[in-house]
């Protein structure tokens, strides 16, 4: 397989999706797949992560950058692009193996074709090359360089700029509202002709082109976060070679090899671990935003997808970026204590939106109803204590697998500590002598306010375990043993909902007592399409149906709780009264399918889960607010799926790794690759006659 995806034909209504599906990053900075001939208008987009402001009293939010790879088209005739001239044949490709873009346009007097990356050499820098080639004679104009004007969904975000044009090069210097320095530096090689610069950062050239010549322009630009400087790039071919060497080796030890009757489960997972891959950034302690490097959605922000969704996949194939992933919490513990202390608690409450500095970025007015076009009240900011909970739960499975205790020392074991002091302040003491959590939202997010929501009860039990497991340790001081006794003591003393006579965990209190409907009859009540199902007057809100997996995600998460019995009764009761209004619901009930022996179901989860972005079929609009863009926690669930599901995947206290297959029918072999230190073992299961072999083949860097 060559793992390319390819698309033929252009579709004006694609292109917002296709900018999501065509997408390039280095765990950096992402670039949108848009044709170079788009203004800001069709979403382009070069995405920083890790670098946000505040415009006015709007939402903070990742930033834009202006976009270095702006080209305009025009023949005697006028402008030349997918909206102004006929096209007569169009096709893109994105080489997942190796990391780039290609697209080729055909029109009656002109092709245009382009090669484009994003390094993960020099994660500051990104590349395209177009070529234009003449069907006929013809007078060939290019105007090309920085387009100032950036889409943005709460900007502008740069107070003072400038853009200069001299040499062959351009130059942009900003400064944002929040007094940060950015800068663009992009050079603009010409096979042939000289272009003429103007005072905007940009380049015109006019050509005379025989039939069949052609006119190639080279575009290479590097992203400044501070003082910028006019530097000599690596040349487009040496960077291209060390970029698509560098990807496809990560790209090769990443992927799953899946042997089955269907081959779009081979082309959607690995599609979707080339998503994952480009949002590794081994350089710096930052994490990744719920939309990835797609743009600007949600704020830019980091959600509790990253530790439930996304590490795993780090820890098992690049311990290193892992490792980053939770230092970026160990950074930001800080905002996470100042929160607790806004709130009247100890400890640490981790922001449900997180940025930069570790500070709450979820507003307390996140949806717009649909028909006033009011805001709406919610409480996710302020009630979905599991975050903190969940941070405990990815750092010790990172540690199980890698061995890393020096995290713990490094600022881990301050995570334990006051993460635990918080569910402690949080909990109010109930007439039955347990600790009860009220007033919380858990990952069904639909039903706010509720009071011992069952995955937020059994998560906060488990990380407080967690936390005396680590500070308990005989290399730990007294005053962490202390913890270690205190934290265990009140763990045994949480409220934990049991399964009722027919094995279903009630979702939270008061739960089974809602309106039971099916989903349909819920959807039959929406005011318009893109109403909110949630919130205080939502359609789903007094009745049975949920957002997303809840109590699956917690039976699939700690599957060692809970018999086998009580998964099958609570994967029956829920499937029907789950909406999946989240791309982080389908790979949940796969997991627990693949369980309890609904592999058909489970694998249908799986496919949904894996081709989330090449189908682009999910909701674009919540309440009336856009939440388009990539899914990083879905392709994350994909991987999930196919390693602790398809291959049953656990690692013992040892850090050996076993092994408990369950492939659903028509898959017949499976093989990945995992990372230990320098050491790397591939393994391959096969499914013969209803019986499993296994292999093991071990390399070292």
């Amino acid at each position: 397989m060559d793992f390319t995806l390819i698309k033929k034909g252009f579709f004006e209504k694609d292109v917002v999706q296709d900018g999501n599906t065509f997408l390039l990053g280095n765990g950096h900075i992402g670039y949108r797949g848009t044709l170079e001939e788009f203004a800001y208008d069709k979403l382009t987009g070069l995405n920083l992560v890790g670098v946000y402001d505040k415009c006015q009293d709007k939402w903070r939010e990742s930033v834009n950058t202006p976009n270095p790879f702006y080209v305009q088209i025009f023949d005697s005739g006028g402008k030349i692009d997918p909206f102004c001239k006929a096209i007569l044949d169009h096709e893109a490709r994105l080489h997942y193996r190796e990391g780039y873009y290609e697209r080729k346009t055909e029109y009656p007097n002109l092709i245009v074709s382009s090669t484009r990356f994003v390094s993960v050499i020099d994660r500051d820098c990104l590349y395209d090359r177009m070529v234009f080639k003449a069907k006929e004679d013809m007078d060939l104009t290019l105007e090309f360089g920085i387009e100032k004007e950036i889409y943005e969904i709460n900007g502008p975000h740069f107070k003072t700029s400038e853009s200069i044009s001299k040499d062959g090069c351009s130059l942009f210097f900003g400064t944002t509202n929040e007094g940060k320095t950015l800068g663009l530096y992009a050079q603009y090689p010409l096979s042939k002709g000289e272009a003429e610069a103007d005072s905007n950062g940009r380049h015109r050239v006019g050509i005379s082109l025989k039939k069949g010549e052609t006119l190639t322009l080279t575009m290479q630009a590097k992203v400044y976060e501070g003082s910028i400087s006019e530097e000599e790039l690596v040349p487009f071919d040496r960077a291209f070679d060390l970029h698509k060497e560098a990807f496809r080796k990560q790209f090769d030890v990443s992927n799953i090899i899946i042997d089955a009757d269907d081959p779009s489960l081979q082309e959607t997972l690995s599609y979707s671990i080339y998503h994952l891959l480009i949002l590794g950034d081994p350089d710096h302690a930052r994490s990744i935003p719920a939309r990835g490097l797609s743009g600007q959605t949600y704020k830019g922000a980091v959600f509790w997808d990253t530790e439930i969704f996304l590490l795993p996949f780090f820890t098992l194939t690049d311990p290193k970026v892992a490792r980053r992933l939770i230092e970026y919490r160990i950074k930001t513990l800080e905002g996470a204590k100042a929160k607790a202390n806004e709130y009247g608690y100890e400890g640490a409450f981790y922001a449900w939106e997180s940025q930069d500095d570790g500070k709450e970025a979820c507003s307390k007015y996140n949806v717009i109803d649909v028909l006033t076009h009011q805001p709406v009240r919610t409480y996710f900011n302020e009630k979905q204590i599991h975050i903190s909970a969940d941070i405990p739960y990815a750092m010790d499975r990172y540690i199980a697998y890698t061995h890393d205790e020096t995290i713990l020392a490094e600022g881990g074991y301050d995570i334990l500590i006051e993460t635990s002091k918080f569910f402690m302040s949080y909990a109010s003491l109930g007439g039955d002598g347990l600790y009860h959590f009220k007033d919380v939202i858990g990952p069904d997010e639909y039903h706010e306010r509720v009071n011992d929501n069952a995955f937020t009860n059994y998560m906060i039990e488990h990380s407080l375990r967690i936390a005396s497991k680590h500070l308990g340790m005989d290399i730990c001081d007294k005053e962490h043993q202390k913890y270690a006794q205190m934290f265990a003591e009140f763990a045994d003393k949480i409220y934990l909902p049991k399964p009722n006579a027919q094995g279903v965990i009630e979702s939270f209190d008061g739960y089974f007592q809602l309106e039971d409907l099916t989903v349909p009859e819920v959807r039959s009540r929406l005011r318009d399409p893109q109403d909110y199902w949630g919130g205080p007057n939502g359609a789903a809100t007094k009745t049975q149906v949920i957002k997303q997996a809840d109590v699956i995600a917690l039976l699939a998460l700690l599957p060692n709780r809970f018999s086998n019995d009580v998964k099958k009764a609570n994967y029956d009761y829920y499937f029907p009264r789950t909406e999946h209004g989240s791309s982080l619901s389908a790979s949940m009930h796969a997991l627990l399918g693949l369980e309890i022996g609904e592999e058909k179901q489970a694998l249908s989860f799986f496919k949904d889960s894996a081709s989330i972005d090449l189908k682009g079929a999910t909701k674009l609009f919540a309440g009336g607010l856009y939440i388009g863009g990539t899914h990083p926690a879905s392709s994350g669930g994909a991987y999930l799926d196919a390693i602790y599901g398809f291959m049953g995947l656990t690692v013992k206290e040892d850090g050996e790794l076993e092994f408990h297959p369950s492939f659903p029918e028509g898959i017949f072999s499976i093989q990945a690759t995992f990372t230990q230190g320098n050491k790397k073992t591939t393994y391959t299961i096969r499914k013969t006659n209803h019986q499993y072999q296994q292999e093991a083949n071990e390399y070292h860097d």
